[in-house]
């Protein structure tokens, strides 16, 4: 019994020390933000330009399909896209709206180190926009 005890304690200790080295983390991706300008940089939803009525987002799903994606308008009416960025991989949607439309992806790959997706890219297609801290600012012209 007393060897038993002895190999007890080791396995527990080898568990232990194994356990120890394992990252237990998870990252979730960075939030996608918009911001939607006009040529004087006003936002158009506080202007009232842009709401919830006349504009959307679709995810890009192949064969002319494509699904409606949630966002949310924050107080600062600025634009979040609470679910994207969790799938892995490159995935393409649609901005519509009343102003103007325009394709974008965003390029998602798996964080190894800590679980969750990293956003590694995302691009938009057809309108100008700026890379800002945080958020993206587009700038929307009539059609």
């Amino acid at each position: 019994m007393n060897m038993m005890h002895k190999y007890m304690i080791v396995a527990f200790l080898y568990l232990t020390m194994v356990a120890c080295k394992k990252k237990d983390c998870f990252t979730p991706p960075e939030l996608v933000v918009f911001e939607f300008v006009n040529l004087e940089g006003k936002n158009l939803i506080t202007t009232g330009q842009l709401h919830k009525d006349n504009f959307e987002f679709r995810q890009e799903l192949g064969n002319r399909e494509n699904k409606l994606v949630e966002y949310e308008i924050r107080n600062d009416d600025r634009v979040i896209l609470p679910k994207v960025g969790w799938t892995e991989g490159f995935i393409q949607y649609k901005f519509l709206s009343t102003i103007k439309s325009f394709p974008f992806t965003i390029n998602t790959t798996r964080n190894q180190n800590c679980g969750g997706t990293t956003i590694e890219q995302l691009k938009l297609d057809d309108v100008s926009y700026q890379q800002k801290d945080g958020y993206v600012q587009v700038i929307l012209e009539r059609e």
